[in-house]
Parts: structure tokens; sequence; C-alpha cells
């Protein structure tokens, strides 16, 4: 999985110039020359990667595919991944987006079918309840969605989503999901047991576009330690733990009006939008080993009590990480962003990688990119959190017989081609022109995408209303702590567990029913 994602994030560094402004998948001009290789390639090598698929004939079918268009998080973070996906209506002449436009002609080609994009407008609440409403009206309008992780996961659950390891909702069945061009463990991870409700993988590049990564600006860290590599190697040589870090932070305060108070004049260690509450530092919690739910021997999940003692460990650090003086906070993700972009901040984190399309970031002089730290150096990898507002696959159970048949062709062949064709044609040049401002870039996000995390708990820790089914038993007792200044998960687990056991319960039942 490793190279697979590090081809989706230099594709997606690649884009940056492109998608500043995304609501209808309108682009700008880049300036990037990649040379991409199609079918056409493929069919005269010596092993066809889509001899399987090419005697499928779908009699000219138009698969309807609705892609969310919206940028995320209510319009305050990275652009839509429309772009990718939908591509542009005719040959632009802007080399990613052209190469986008001939993948899904060949696949029209190779399949005899005509793939119809539908730009869709919503926030990430907004998409469980438009699917329920089609779906329960018997409006079959829609042959798959790509669409935010969170309200897909939900649909799941409601019976509104095929189940796509079941091969008999389908005529013809032409997924092979275990292959390396879905990221099979990821899926997994999303549901109990072999359901799979949510599809994702090379053809749905928000995966990667959605980690979440600390921006780091070397100019202050040369500054402190007479070295800009100096954090670099410390993730390299595995000591890039939460005490590190807090130590830095602190270090790296400077009163720079000088009138004995830490304000927004200043320059600080971290910035982040955790001022009045402690919920953004889950970024930090689920990028560690630091988990509360297991899964016994048949794989299912349950509570796992002996977790309180790691859990009072990451509220101490975080508690350290939120009342250090090298700490800004502010209200919005954009505010620690500006903060950190006019010099002010050596890290700032709740930023993904998505987010470096933004042009504030794509002309910063100094800027880094290191993975998340960990909770301390026993923690064998650096973990890496995939944001649940990712946009990935789904169909409604209305795609059905002939449908369903074609959406599995499509999908399958799409992805194939992006695995193998559209993303590797970027990797050298998005490599070498776009974001490596110094020798470390390509070797930190190895292990950012190397990272990626199972999402179990954070799929299932947030919900709409009463939708948790852990009852925010992962992260609360952290939260908790960190608001009162004091350690006191042991309290806030000891009252959640008795919820969160008999939701977690519900969640097996409903996976695990015929």
């Amino acid at each position: 999985m490793k190279r697979n994602l590090l081809a989706i994030l230099l594709a997606a560094l690649l884009l940056a110039p492109s998608l500043v402004s995304c609501g209808g998948g309108e682009t700008q001009e880049t300036t990037a020359d990649t040379t991409v290789q199609g079918e056409g390639a493929a069919a005269n090598t010596e092993a066809d990667l889509f001899a399987a698929y090419r005697g499928i004939d779908l009699g000219g079918r138009t698969v309807k595919i609705s892609v969310s268009s919206n940028i995320s998080e209510n319009g305050g973070g990275m652009p839509t991944s429309y772009p990718y996906i939908a591509g542009p209506e005719e040959m632009t002449g802007e080399s990613v987006q052209d190469s986008v436009f001939q993948r899904n002609m060949e696949v029209e080609e190779m399949l005899n079918c005509t793939l119809e994009h539908e730009a869709l407008d919503l926030n990430f609440d907004q998409v469980q309840p438009h699917i329920e409403s089609l779906v329960l009206s018997g409006d079959a309008a829609v042959d798959y969605y790509v669409n935010d992780q969170l309200g897909l996961l939900h649909c799941g659950l409601k019976g509104y989503l095929l189940d796509l390891a079941d091969k008999s909702s389908f005529g013809d069945y032409h997924f092979d999901l275990e292959s390396d061009v879905y990221y099979s463990e990821y899926m997994k991870q999303l549901s109990v047991g072999d359901k799979r409700f949510i599809i994702t993988g090379d053809y749905f590049i928000d995966t990667m576009r959605a980690a979440h990564v600390l921006y780091l600006n070397k100019n202050i860290v040369n500054d402190l330690y007479g070295d800009a590599n100096y954090v670099y190697n410390l993730v390299l040589d595995d000591a890039w733990t939460l005490s590190k870090m807090n130590e830095m932070v602190t270090e790296a305060y400077q009163d720079t009006n000088g009138d004995g108070t830490a304000d927004e004049n200043d320059r600080f260690g971290l910035t982040g939008h955790s001022s009045g509450w402690a919920f953004p530092y889950y970024a930090f919690y689920y990028s560690t080993d630091c988990k509360v739910v297991s899964f016994d021997d048949k794989g299912l999940p349950f509570i796992n009590e002996s977790s309180q003692e790691n859990l009072s460990k990451m509220a101490e650090l975080l508690i350290a990480t939120d009342t250090s003086i090298g700490i800004w906070k502010t209200t919005s993700v954009a505010d620690s962003l500006k903060t950190f972009v006019n010099g002010q901040a050596m890290l700032t984190f709740f930023q993904k990688v998505g987010d470096m399309e933004q042009a504030s970031i794509r002309d910063f002089d100094g800027m880094g990119v290191i993975p998340y730290p960990k909770m301390d150096e026993s923690q064998e990898i650096y973990r890496t959190l995939v944001h649940d507002t990712a946009e990935m696959g789904a169909v409604p159970v209305t795609t059905v017989g002939e449908a369903a048949t074609a959406v599995s062709a499509v999908i399958q062949v799409l992805s194939i081609h992006a695995h193998e064709y559209l993303l590797e044609g970027y990797y050298e040049v998005a490599l070498k022109s776009k974001y490596a401002q110094d020798a470390y870039t390509a070797q930190m996000l190895d292990l950012v995408v190397a990272g990626i995390s199972a999402p179990f708990e954070f799929a299932y820790e947030l919900g709409f209303g009463t939708d948790s089914f852990l009852k925010t038993i992962t992260f609360q007792p952290i939260a908790d702590s960190i608001t009162k200044g004091t350690d006191v998960t042991a309290s806030t687990f000891a009252t959640l567990l008795p919820g969160a056991q008999t939701r977690l319960q519900e969640l097996v039942d409903i996976y695990t029913a015929d």
C-alpha cells in the first residue's frame, strides 16, 4: 500500500496550481508537463493488465456517478477531488486534466459505456440525508457515489448501500477488492466482519489528500537549533515523540514585541484551533498507538479496559501541549494556518496533505511536512490519520442487477488504470519539481504514507446525533482531562463504559446480521 498511496500524494501535489477554486470541477492553468501512459500503452505490453476486462460489453450503458464538488469542512478546507474523478469535458492542453479525460475516455471505449458525472455540492452532514431520501423513494438515477466517508458510513449502517463483497447483489461480478488497486486493509477497518460498504483505492484519490500531517517552518527550526533539518533527523531517528515536540514548542516561544505577554505578535512553537475546546487534539491521539478498542480472535471489537494506562499517559502529554507558553490557540483552522504562513509558528496542526493546494502554502519558503509524533519511543511506526471527510466510493441499494455489474466493471478498470498509469506518470515530475524544497521531502512523505492508520475507532467515535457507536469513550476521557488541566481519564472512562459497550454491541449486531 505504501507505494500506491505515495503516488496518490504526489499526484495531489502536482495538481496543486489547478485546484484553488473547485466548486464545479473547474480548474486553472498549471505548468506541469507530464507524460502519462494510457490504455493503449498497456494493450501493447506483454502483460495486458486489462485483458480480463476487454471482453466486457456494457452495451452502450450510461453509468451515472455522483461526485462531491464542494470544498470540505464547510468550505474551510482543501478543494474537492471532483477534477480527479470527472476531469474536463474535453482536452484542455493541461497535462493533469487531460490525463484524467484520457483515462475516462479509454474506459468508456473498452467497456462500451458512457460515464456521466454529476456534481453534488453537500457538506459532510448532508450526505446521509440526501442518499437516504433517494433510496427510500426508489430513485435509481445514481449508479454510484463518490462522497464523504462519514456520511457514506452511516448510509451503509442504515441499509442504503450495497455490500460490495456480496456477489449475490450483482449479475456478473468484476471487483477484485483484495488486489493492490484498492486499500483493502483500510476498507476492512471501516467495517466489522466481511461486509464492505465503502470502497477506496488509487482511483479515489482523496484517501491520501485527507491524510493529516504537521506543517513545519524550517526557518524557525534553523534559528533555534542551527540546522533546518533538525526535526527531520529526529523523525528519521525515531525520536520524534510528543514529549520532544512539547519541549521544542516551549523552546520556540519568543516574546517578539517584548511586552511580557504571549500575544498574536509573538513567535510560537505550535498553533491550532484549540481555543476554548480540546476537540482538535484528537489529531494527535489518533496518530498514536493509544487505542481503546481491541479485536477478539473472531475479529469482533470490544472495549479494552486495560487501555486506561495509555489513556492516562496521553492525557498528561496533551495537557502539557495545551498549557505550554509556546502554543498559540485560534478559533479556526484558517486562522491557525494564517499564523503559520506569516512565519509566527514552528508547527501547525489539523492540516492535511490536500491543504497544500492552497496558494499560501505553495508560496511558503521554508515549508516542511512531517508525520505526527509518536506517543513515546516504544511506538513502532509513525501513524497517519485520514480525516473522515475523505471522499470515497459507495453503491446505493437501488443499483442492482445489470447496473451493479456495470459499476463493478467500471470502478475496477478505472482503479487499475489509476494505479498503473495515471498516478505513476506523476511521480517523478511531482517529486522533482513541485514541493521538494529539500532532500528530505520524499522520506517524510514515505513515512506519512506508510503510517496510514486503521480507522475503526475514529470512524465510529464520531457520528450524527446519537449515531456514535462508541459514545466518545476513545477520546473524551483525554478531552475532559485537557479541559480540566488534570488527568481525569479514569473517571470519564468509567462513566462512558456501559453506554459504549451497549452501542458497540449494536454496531456488531448490524454488521453480523444475515
